[in-house]
C-alpha cells in the first residue's frame, strides 16, 4: 500500500511537462510575487547576472543590461563597488559602507550576509529591503560565486523599519546623522591598517543663524539641502559625509590622507568650493556661503570615534571664535584653552553670587572742563587674586548666554549706586552703562521694559541714564533693535555708539536711530597727533557727528597733546585717564565730594 501510494507522488525522475523557458518564467512569478529580486557574482570571470524582478526593484526596464562584466573581481572594496554599481549607488552612504563590510566578510570566509536597508528607486521611491545572500567558496577557500537576493520590506514593516532607519539619518538632507556616524567612525577606526591616516572634517557654514532670521526657516532648510548637495559633489567614493546637527556637517577621508597636511588640504578645497557657486534660491535669493572647519587626525590625535569627533569639533569651535571662513586643526593648546574658557564660564556664572564682580565709574568731561558724566565700568577679581579683563570675560558671558543676567546686575548695581549716591547729595548728571549685541535679542522681558521697570525702582530718572551700544549691536536683529532703542529714547534715555568707527554700521542706520552721542574708539586717538591718518578719521568722525546733529565723545585721552588736538578738531566731549581714572564706587563718592 505504501508504494502504491508513493506511486502516485511526482518525483525528481518524473519527465518534465513544461520546458525551461517555463520554468524560469514560473520563478520570476515566484519572485514577483514575494517581491524578491535576485544577483549573482561569479568571481572568476567577473560577471555579474541579476534577476528580471531586480532590475523591476530597480524601476529599470526588465530587458535593460541583465550582464554587468568587470575584470579582475577580487576581495577589494573598490573593485566590489564596480561590481555591484547598479546597486550600491542606489544605498544611502552609511548603509552601503556597512553592506560592502558584510560582502568583504563573505567573499573572504564563504560566510552568509543579512542586512537591511534603504534602496532608492530611479523613480524617486524609496523602498526598505532586506538584502541576504552567500558566497560558496571552493576547497582552497577561494569564491566561486556570491548569491543575493533583495526583498522589498517596506509594506510588510513600513513603521518599525521607517523608526529604525529615521534614528540613523536626517529627515532634512537624507544623510547619515551623528549617531550613524559615531558606529561608522568607530568601525572604521577598528579596520584602520596601522599605517593608514584618517581626516576627520566637522564644517559649520558661516552666519546661518542670520539667514534663518532674515529669510525664514524654509530658506534656511533649502540652504542646508543644497549644502549636502554640494558636499556630496565635492567627495570620492569611500568618503563619509552626514549633518551632525542644524549647520554642521561631517566629513570621513582615509584614501591619499598621509599627514595632516593632506587633511588640511582637504579641508581648504572644501571651503574654497563655496567661493565658486552661489545658491540661488525661491524668489531670486542669492547668499554666497562661507564656512569654518575644524580638523582631526586618527590616530594622531586619537583612535577612538567620541573623542576624534570632539578633537574635530574642538578645532571647529576655535575656528568661529575667531571669525568667519577660518580652519584650524586639533591641537593640545587649542583644547587647553577649551578647558580654560569652561573654567572661566563656571566661574563667572557663580562670580555674582560670591561678590567678585564690581562697577567702577570713570568721568567724563565738557570743552569746558565741566563734569558732565560718567562711564560705568564692570571688573572682576576672582576669589584667586586675578584680575580678568572684560576683554576676556565679556565674550565669553556672550557665547555663554551668561551676558542676559549679568547685563541685568549691572544695569541694576548702577542705578541702586546713583539711588545712594543722590541721597547723600551727590549728583551725577549722567551714567552711561555699557549694552551687549545680546542684550537686543527678544527675551520674555524685552530690555526697555527691565531697563525702565529699575529706573522706577530706585527712583532714577531715565534722563539721568545713557546706554552705550556698539555698531555690531545695531546690525544684529536690527528691526526689533530699532523699536525697542526708540522706547527707550521715548522715556527719556540717552543712545550712544561706542567704539565707533571699529564696525560695520551704515549712515542709512545712524539717521534711523535716535541717537545723541558718538564715541570715538581710543584705537584712533591713541596715535593723535601724529598719525595723520588717525587725526583725517577722527576729524571726519566729528563732522559727521556734527551734521547729523549728534555730540562727540573721545575715548582714551591719556596725554595733554591728545586733548588738545581733539579740542582743535571740535570734539565735545573727553573721557580717559589724563581726566580721571576709574575709581571704585565709594572712591568716585568720595572724589565727587571733593
Amino acid at each position: 500500500m505504501a508504494n502504491a501510494a508513493a506511486s502516485n507522488l511526482p518525483c525528481s525522475s518524473t519527465p518534465s511537462l513544461i520546458g525551461e523557458r517555463e520554468r524560469l518564467d514560473l520563478l520570476e512569478k515566484a519572485e514577483e510575487f514575494q517581491k524578491i529580486g535576485s544577483w549573482i557574482f561569479y568571481h572568476s570571470s567577473g560577471c555579474f547576472h541579476c534577476s528580471s524582478q531586480l532590475l523591476r526593484l530597480l524601476a529599470e526596464r526588465p530587458d535593460a543590461a541583465r550582464e554587468l562584466t568587470v575584470q579582475d573581481h577580487r576581495k577589494r572594496s573598490h573593485e566590489l563597488t564596480r561590481s555591484l554599481h547598479g546597486i550600491l549607488h542606489r544605498i544611502p552612504a552609511m548603509e552601503r559602507e556597512l553592506l560592502i563590510d558584510q560582502l568583504q566578510q563573505s567573499w573572504l570566509a564563504g560566510k552568509s550576509f543579512r542586512i537591511e536597508h534603504r534602496l532608492l528607486l530611479a523613480n524617486g521611491k524609496q523602498e526598505v529591503v532586506l538584502h541576504r545572500g552567500h558566497t560558496l567558496c571552493d576547497t582552497d577557500g577561494e569564491p566561486i560565486y556570491t548569491l543575493g537576493t533583495l526583498q522589498q520590506l517596506s509594506n510588510q514593516q513600513p513603521q518599525a523599519e521607517s523608526t529604525k532607519l529615521a534614528a540613523l539619518h536626517d529627515g532634512l538632507t537624507g544623510l547619515p546623522n551623528r549617531s550613524a556616524s559615531l558606529s561608522q567612525l568607530q568601525e572604521r577606526l577598528r579596520k584602520r591598517p596601522c599605517n593608514q591616516q584618517m581626516a576627520l572634517i566637522q564644517l559649520d557654514l558661516d552666519n546661518f543663524e542670520g539667514i534663518n532670521n532674515s529669510f525664514g526657516p524654509e530658506v534656511g532648510n533649502h540652504v542646508l539641502r543644497w549644502t549636502s548637495s554640494h558636499l556630496q559633489d565635492q567627495l570620492q567614493e569611500g568618503d563619509w559625509l552626514a549633518r551632525l546637527e542644524s549647520d554642521s556637517f561631517l566629513i570621513m577621508r582615509s584614501r591619499g590622507i598621509g599627514s595632516l597636511a593632506d587633511a588640511l588640504q582637504l579641508a581648504k578645497q572644501l571651503q574654497n568650493s563655496f567661493n565658486n557657486v552661489v545658491p540661488l534660491l525661491e524668489g531670486g535669493i542669492q547668499i554666497q556661503l562661507t564656512s569654518c572647519i575644524g580638523v582631526s587626525l586618527a590616530p594622531d590625535h586619537s583612535s577612538d570615534a567620541s573623542t576624534l569627533l570632539q578633537c574635530a569639533n574642538t578645532a571647529l569651535m576655535e575656528a568661529k571664535r575667531q571669525g568667519k571662513g577660518l580652519l584650524k586643526a586639533y591641537s593640545t593648546a587649542i583644547s587647553q584653552k577649551i578647558r580654560e574658557n569652561l573654567d572661566l564660564e563656571q566661574r563667572l556664572g557663580q562670580a555674582i553670587q560670591r561678590q567678585e564682580l564690581q562697577l567702577h565709574f570713570q568721568p567724563q568731561w565738557d570743552r569746558q572742563q565741566r563734569l558732565i558724566g560718567a562711564e560705568a565700568l564692570l571688573r572682576w577679581a576672582s576669589q584667586r587674586g586675578e584680575q580678568i579683563p572684560p576683554s576676556r570675560f565679556i565674550p565669553l558671558a556672550e557665547e555663554s548666554g551668561l551676558i542676559h543676567n549679568l547685563g541685568r546686575w549691572v544695569i541694576e548695581q548702577a542705578l541702586q549706586q546713583l539711588h545712594r549716591w543722590r541721597s547723600k547729595g551727590l549728583l551725577l548728571p549722567k551714567l552711561a552703562i555699557n549694552l551687549s549685541a545680546m542684550q537686543l535679542i527678544p527675551t520674555t522681558t524685552p530690555l526697555d521694559t527691565e531697563v525702565l521697570n529699575l529706573c522706577n525702582q530706585w527712583q532714577i530718572p531715565p534722563e539721568q541714564l545713557e546706554l552705550e551700544l556698539t555698531e555690531t549691536a545695531l546690525i544684529t536683529n536690527q528691526k526689533h533693535a530699532t523699536k525697542l532703542l526708540r522706547r527707550l529714547a521715548e522715556a527719556g534715555v540717552s543712545l550712544a555708539i561706542d567704539d565707533f568707527g571699529t564696525g560695520f554700521s551704515s549712515l542709512k542706520t545712524l539717521q534711523q536711530l535716535p541717537l545723541r552721542c558718538l564715541k570715538i574708539d581710543r584705537c584712533f586717538v591713541k596715535n593723535l597727533p601724529g598719525n595723520a591718518a588717525d587725526h583725517s578719521i577722527v576729524k571726519a568722525t566729528i563732522l559727521m557727528a556734527h551734521e547729523l546733529g549728534l555730540t562727540c565723545l573721545a575715548e582714551g585721552v591719556e596725554t595733554r597733546a591728545q586733548h588738545e588736538t581733539l579740542l582743535q578738531l571740535n570734539c565735545d566731549h573727553f573721557q580717559g585717564y589724563r581726566l580721571g581714572k576709574p575709581r571704585s564706587a565709594d572712591a568716585f563718592a568720595e572724589w565727587l565730594r571733593n
